[in-house]
């Protein structure tokens, strides 16, 4: 496809689809990802995080409760308790769910390594109430998986997996345990030893975390983000990210704090102009948004 097509068909499909997003799209976010925590035990070859500059920290736990309380008092369906960090690495996480729980959020997830989840920590998150757990698991054999997943070891990640398991269907608990693939030489060897075993096995395409060049942009039809309408990103020191793939939070839509909510960010005129401009395929406006390669057909 020329660029001249490509720019006239994203043209067409960024009306189209920003116009529906915008029916869709309510008064509050039907996601709120909450970043308890930034630290992480993994260097893993596919993630920036060993560049990340941002300190290292965990949330204030008033911030956490503030964010929590406003999400239920406006209804919002789902929190998730994780963004660019290991959220077992926050020692208060089994409380934080427990809280979210008990003011009704309809379901916490969290999006994890595995790595920590041993039999303890397993216990704990049934026993505060997560609704689901999604572990990233790439690689095809102990070697590949190692080799990208660094320094995290596969068959403590597989045994930690095969526990969770049996002790969710011991106690019968509704707990969905899914696992999530980016990277891979052979899927159908990376899910043969867990596909049986989870809920889910799916797998995502990698992508270049809104960083650097992305030489076949101008080749391809470019749709509006769907994160801009669905989901609303909290980082640990409470500012709000234009998105998850923001990891240095150098694009921010404002700041949760006493007197600033989500709602009154979520409304503001930042949220509504960055939608209009990926709206009319002008994403290149902003810098984040400029070279992703995310949202394409």
């Amino acid at each position: 496809m020329n660029s001249t097509l490509a720019q006239l068909s994203s043209a067409v499909v960024g009306w189209t689809v920003g116009l529906a997003y915008d029916c869709l799209t309510g008064a509050f976010p039907r996601t709120v990802r909450i970043e308890t925590t930034n630290a992480c035990n993994a260097k893993c070859v596919i993630c920036p995080h060993p560049v990340m500059e941002r300190t290292v920290q965990r949330m204030d736990e008033q911030l956490y409760r503030a964010i929590i309380d406003e999400c239920a008092a406006q209804h919002c369906p789902q929190v998730h308790l994780h963004n660019f960090g290991e959220p077992l690495l926050d020692v208060q996480l089994c409380d934080r769910i427990r809280y979210a729980k008990s003011k009704g959020i309809r379901k916490v997830k969290i999006f994890s390594n595995g790595a920590l989840a041993n039999e303890r920590i397993a216990t704990a998150l049934l026993d505060a109430g997560l609704d689901e757990i999604k572990v990233s698991f790439d690689g095809a054999t102990k070697e590949e998986f190692e080799r990208i997943r660094a320094p995290l070891k596969y068959d403590l990640v597989m045994a930690n997996l095969r526990r969770l398991v049996q002790l969710r269907d011991a106690r019968r608990s509704p707990l969905r345990i899914t696992v999530n693939c980016c990277s891979t030489t052979d899927k159908d060897q990376s899910m043969a030893a867990l596909a049986t075993v989870v809920d889910e096995f799916s797998f995502s395409r990698l992508h270049n975390w809104a960083d650097g060049d992305y030489a076949q942009a101008q080749t391809k039809i470019r749709k509006p983000c769907s994160r801009l309408w669905r989901t609303f990103t909290v980082l640990v020191n409470g500012d709000v990210a234009l998105c998850c793939l923001d990891y240095d939070g150098k694009t921010l839509m404002g700041r949760v704090t006493a007197t600033t909510s989500i709602r009154q960010i979520w409304r503001a005129t930042e949220y509504r102009q960055v939608r209009g401009w990926h709206r009319r395929s002008q994403q290149a406006r902003i810098e984040l948004c400029r070279t992703c390669s995310k949202s394409f057909v």
